[in-house]
C-alpha cells in the first residue's frame, strides 16, 4: 500500500499564515473581482512585469518576473491578494502599485476577450494595446520623417545634377 508524506493544504501552515496577513492588510477595491486567466493573453504581459520589476527593484530579475508569471500561469484564478503577500519579499514597497496596477491590466484584458468564428480569442489589456499603437505611431513618424529627409535630399542632388548638366552644355 502507498504511504503519502507530508500536510494537506488545508492544514499547511502558510496558508494559516497568508490568511492571517490577508486580514491585517488593506487591498484595492478591484481584487473582489475574479480574473480568469483562460480568457487573458498572459504572454503580453511578460514585457509589462518586466519592465514593472525593473522599475521597481532597480534591475531586471528574472526570478521575481518569473515567480510573477508563474503566480498568474498557475491558477486559473488567482487571487490577488496572494499574489500580493508572496510577492512583498521582493517588491517590498511598491508591491501593493505593482499588484493594483496589474490587477487592472488583468481585469482589462478579461474584459477584451471574445469568440470570433467560433474560436476563443484571449484579451488584451486596453492600456498595453494603446501604448503599443502610439509606440508603432511614433515609429512611422520617425520613418515618415526620415523619408521625407532622403527625397528632399534627392532632390537636391537631381537638382545640382541638373546645374551640372547645363554647366557642361554651355
Amino acid at each position: 500500500m502507498a504511504e503519502f508524506r507530508g500536510v494537506s493544504a488545508s492544514s499547511d501552515g502558510r496558508n494559516k499564515a497568508d490568511k492571517k496577513l490577508m486580514a491585517k492588510m488593506k487591498f484595492p477595491a478591484n481584487f473582489s473581482e475574479k480574473c480568469d486567466m483562460k480568457k487573458v493573453a498572459l504572454e503580453v504581459f511578460r514585457p509589462w512585469v518586466a519592465k514593472k520589476v525593473t522599475t521597481y527593484v532597480g534591475m531586471e530579475d528574472d526570478i521575481v518576473i518569473n515567480m510573477v508569471m508563474a503566480e498568474l500561469e498557475n491558477e486559473d484564478q488567482p487571487d490577488p491578494r496572494l499574489v500580493q503577500i508572496h510577492l512583498t519579499g521582493f517588491l517590498e514597497r511598491n508591491t501593493g502599485a505593482f499588484m493594483a496596477e496589474l490587477w487592472k491590466l488583468l481585469l482589462s484584458a478579461q474584459s477584451n476577450y471574445k469568440v470570433v468564428g467560433g474560436k476563443p480569442v484571449k484579451g488584451m489589456p486596453t492600456e498595453l494595446l494603446k501604448e503599443k499603437e502610439d509606440e508603432i505611431k511614433k515609429i512611422n513618424e520617425g520613418l515618415q520623417e526620415r523619408a521625407r529627409k532622403i527625397a528632399e535630399e534627392q532632390e537636391r542632388d537631381r537638382e545640382r545634377e541638373r546645374e551640372r548638366e547645363k554647366e557642361r552644355e554651355a
